[in-house]
């Protein structure tokens, strides 16, 4: 059976500033060593508003600029952290 996922694309030339919801899918959140090095590593990037994070199971979302996405994965990364996937979360213009 297919999982069926909805995303809202994301374009890499929005300089509009506007905040979305972006989710960052990572591995090993499982261990709980992991789990506490990611707070410790989302509380490092300043330009976040924390109230707005939400961490998931499988990873955490943010509320950030689109160009602020290489950034978060830079820091991610040197923080040896691995990322599978980065979307938008989906909501439906009403």
């Amino acid at each position: 059976m297919y999982k069926t996922l909805l995303v809202n694309k994301i374009d890499p030339q929005d300089f509009t500033g506007t905040k979305k919801r972006i989710f960052f899918l990572l591995g090993d959140m499982i261990n709980p060593a992991k789990e506490l090095k990611l707070i410790e590593v989302i509380n490092k990037l300043e330009f976040l508003d924390i109230h707005s994070t939400v961490y998931k199971y499988n990873g955490v979302e943010l509320s950030i600029d689109v160009q602020k996405i290489p950034e978060v994965v830079k820091l991610l990364a040197k923080e040896d952290f691995l990322i599978y996937s980065i979307y938008e979360i989906y909501t439906p213009d009403l």
